[in-house]
Formats: structure tokens, C-alpha cells, sequence
């Protein structure tokens, strides 16, 4: 058995603050009329926000890159006041028959290793789903209507292949409360986040074995670049593991591996003076949150149903930069689960290590409903060109992999047949587009798939601003 490792007599980081809020003015609610390739989305919901800034621990202010994109609420419209209801794209889009179900599947994917995001309305790609899939209703109460849940147990350390850069292969018991004991937590899933929000004695004993430093100025770690444990950590095939209740069951529980070669990333100007290498670990004694660079290796996706206050997300393991091809699934209506690929996660990382997994896998598959992505190409076969049609949507704003950047969207059609009416569901008709990559310089703006585009695999743009901004 590997040894323990020795105690840390680092400094530990003083007591958390709460996460740096972002200030800033709503100047207004407004609908404006969204065009999405072939369809047109009135009245959609949007904000207007006015001289929005963040405040880090070191009382700085910086500017911040407001940019989101709303995947859905229990409820299919905004309803603003009496007489004023505005739309959300998915909602909209599912009541006028254009996409199979009012749902959604994401997977960001990352800057560094180049991982390209996957955005699928009215289904998910499958692909980008390893293994067993977690299935929860979404939190409906008043205070916190469609925020996504479940119940963390613990977060470990392990190795997935080839020689260990620790003086062990696998270690648990790092989901530390104040009290030095592991004690299972609510926490939210939140791609609007780039951190990972957990309790300082939590990120004590994750950072403890790690060549990291704390900045105590913004609140975060910063690796030690210069080290050779550095090198050695961030290409291995090391990982945190993050173990959560399947389904929400108590005695049921399911893993996300997120490999330390994500886990090292880039500050860049504001907010400090020269790029920066820092692990996205964030002190808060409030609910734990876990951002984008947790779903980096997460796959996400919602099924608002009908839109009548009710929900399930699912969470599941997402692959590494060898992953198979498109596999885009529909979401029906009333599906309270979905399944995985039977690819592994480790051979999804194995190139980029460079090491042989066939004898470490571990990654557990869904036999009940396997599926061959590598045949996923041929999946709509059949179908006329006509009968296949792309929508995109393309949102610039400043920030590393936000959900509305960086992260094109794939959007499932169904073809309308005569004058049928809205309500009546027909048989659906996949496909989706690649979208072009902006330029950092270029603003917003509306992208149209053209009218020959073909169904292929959709890629992110891999030139975006990646100094991290909530």
C-alpha cells in the first residue's frame, strides 16, 4: 500500500470571504426578436446591464464581460408583469414545434487540452456522456426555482494509469468541513461560475500536495510553475474525483474525474499583470458551487418537461480531447433519463497522457442501452438534405468558456409538415451545424448556418479571452 502522505506545514490561507460579487446596474428587461438559422424567436428575454464591475478580497474593482445565455426554467415563458410575457429561446422554440422536447444537453470543453463544446436543444450529444448517468428533479422551491442540486459525499485524488506524481495512487476523505470531518453537502452545479466554490478546509487538504500557493488578493491558488512536481501533476494521469448519490439515492453513488491538466489555468490582464497559472479552487463557507472549471470534465442537460414548474437535470462524466464522434440523441418529452456511450473515460484521455489504460479502466458503462458513437455519422441516414437543417447560436463575450462563449449551439429540428398544428408532435429530423469562430476583437453577433450547410460536428473556437471574470 502506497504511504500516507505527511501532514502540510504550509501556511494555511486566512478565513474565507464570501465569492467577489459583481456590481453593476439592470438598466433594463426588453424583448428583442432573435433570428436562430431558419427560425425566428419574438419577443425574447434580455437584460440590459449598465457599468457592471467585480470586487476581489485585494477591494479592487474590474470590469467585468457580462455575457450569459439562459438554457431554460421550469416555466417555458418570462413573465414580467400582468400584461407583459417574454420568451425563452428554448421554450419558445419547443412550443412552436421546432425542437423535440424543452430540453438541453452541454458539455463546455476547455481551452487547454483543446476540447471543443457541445450545445444541443431538444436533445444532447452522446458523445460527450461516459457511462451511468445521474438523474434529479430540479429545485423547485421559491428561493431557489430551476438552481441544479444534488448531494456531494466526498472528493479524492486518485491516478488512472501510469506511474503516480504523489507518494499514493488514490487518497479520499479531502471533502473537509471546518470541523476536520467529511460530511455530505448539497451543492449546486452553475456554468455562469468559474470556480470551484468549497470550504477552505476543503481546498486545504485538495492543495496540500500540490506545489500551490494561496493569494490571498483574489482569493485564489496559484501554481508554482517552476516546480518539477508542477510538470510532473499536471501531465499525469492524476485527477480530483468528485463522488456524488445517483439519482439522488443515499446508498447509490456515482464519480466525476477531472484530470489536474484542467485544473491548471490562466489569469490574464486585469486582473493580474502577467499571465498566471492558478487552480480554480475559491473559498466560501456558503453552499458549495461548482463552476466551469468542474464541467470542464461534466456533461450537464435539463428536461423542463412541459414547462409546468417541473424538471430533471442530469450530470455525467464527460470525455477528454479523444472523443468520439457526434452522436447527437433526442430528448422526448417526458424522458426522465438518458444514456451514456460505452466509451471509457480513460481512453478518451489515453493519447494525451501517453500512457497504456487498457489495463486501468474503470470506467463504468450503461449496458442497458449501449450505444457505438463511433457509427454515430450514420445515424441520420437516410434523410434528404432538405430534410436536415442546422440553427447555431453564436454569443462573443470576454471570459474563458462561458456558457455563451466559446460554446457553440447545436439545436435539434423537426421538419414542419403542411399546416399541422403547433401541439401536434411529429417525428424528428437531426442534424446540426458547425458554426465559424469569431475573433477575440469581433462583438456579438447573429450567425446564420447557410442553406447548404451540411449536419457535421460543431467546434468551438479555441481564440477566446480566458482571464476569469464571475
Amino acid at each position: 500500500m502506497p504511504p500516507r502522505r505527511a501532514p502540510s506545514t504550509r501556511t494555511s490561507p486566512p478565513p474565507p470571504t464570501p465569492p467577489p460579487p459583481a456590481r453593476g446596474a439592470v438598466e433594463a428587461v426588453l424583448g428583442d426578436e432573435v433570428s436562430l438559422g431558419s427560425a425566428v424567436v419574438p419577443n425574447v428575454s434580455f437584460e440590459a446591464i449598465y457599468q457592471t464591475y467585480q470586487t476581489y478580497p485585494n477591494g479592487k474593482a474590474y470590469p467585468v464581460s457580462v455575457g450569459s445565455l439562459a438554457m431554460g426554467a421550469p416555466y417555458l415563458s418570462n413573465e414580467i408583469s400582468n400584461s407583459t410575457t417574454l420568451n425563452m429561446l428554448a421554450g419558445w422554440l419547443y412550443s412552436n414545434n421546432d425542437i423535440p422536447s424543452y430540453s438541453y444537453g452541454l458539455h463546455i470543453g476547455s481551452v487547454n487540452p483543446a476540447i471543443a463544446g457541445s450545445l444541443v436543444l431538444g436533445g444532447y450529444d452522446k458523445s460527450r456522456v461516459m457511462g451511468d448517468v445521474s438523474a434529479q428533479a430540479v429545485s423547485l422551491n421559491s428561493a431557489s426555482s430551476g438552481i441544479l442540486e444534488l448531494e456531494l459525499k466526498d472528493i479524492g485524488i486518485g491516478v488512472a494509469a501510469g506511474p503516480s506524481p504523489f507518494s499514493f495512487y488514490n487518497e479520499s476523505g479531502l471533502f473537509q468541513q471546518s470541523s476536520g470531518n467529511v460530511l455530505a453537502k448539497t451543492v449546486q452545479i452553475d456554468p455562469t461560475k468559474p470556480y470551484m466554490y468549497l470550504p477552505q478546509s476543503t481546498c486545504d487538504a485538495i492543495t496540500s500536495t500540490l506545489p500551490i500557493s494561496f493569494n490571498s488578493s483574489l482569493g485564489l491558488y496559484f501554481w508554482d510553475t517552476t516546480s518539477s512536481d508542477y510538470l510532473n501533476i499536471t501531465s499525469s494521469a492524476a485527477y480530483l474525483a468528485f463522488t456524488f448519490n445517483n439519482n439522488g439515492v443515499n446508498n447509490q453513488n456515482f464519480t466525476i474525474k477531472v484530470p489536474f491538466s484542467q485544473l491548471n489555468l490562466t489569469l490574464q490582464e486585469p486582473l493580474v499583470d502577467q499571465n498566471t497559472t492558478y487552480f480554480p479552487c475559491f473559498l466560501s463557507d456558503s453552499t458549495p458551487v461548482f463552476g466551469r472549471a468542474f464541467l470542464q470534465s461534466a456533461f450537464v442537460g435539463v428536461n423542463w418537461f412541459e414547462g409546468n414548474n417541473t424538471g430533471t437535470w442530469f450530470l455525467a462524466q464527460a470525455p477528454g480531447p479523444d472523443h468520439a464522434n457526434a452522436d447527437i440523441t433526442t430528448i422526448n418529452v417526458n424522458d426522465e433519463t438518458i444514456s451514456g456511450s460505452n466509451n471509457t473515460w480513460e481512453q478518451s484521455w489515453a493519447k494525451y497522457w501517453n500512457v497504456d489504460v487498457s489495463s486501468n479502466s474503470t470506467s463504468s458503462t450503461n449496458s442497458s442501452n449501449p450505444t457505438n458513437p463511433t457509427n454515430s455519422t450514420t445515424s441520420s441516414s437516410g434523410l434528404s438534405s432538405g430534410a436536415k437543417a442546422g440553427i447555431g447560436v453564436g454569443v462573443g463575450v470576454g471570459g474563458a468558456i462561458v456558457i455563451a462563449a466559446g460554446v457553440w449551439g447545436a439545436i435539434l429540428l423537426r421538419r414542419r409538415r403542411g399546416q399541422a398544428a403547433a401541439t401536434e408532435r411529429k417525428t424528428v429530423y437531426r442534424g446540426f451545424a458547425e458554426l465559424p469562430g469569431g475573433q477575440q476583437s469581433e462583438p456579438a453577433k447573429e450567425l446564420d448556418t447557410k442553406g447548404h450547410t451540411q449536419p457535421q460536428e460543431m467546434m468551438a473556437s479555441q481564440e477566446v479571452q480566458r482571464y476569469e471574470l464571475d
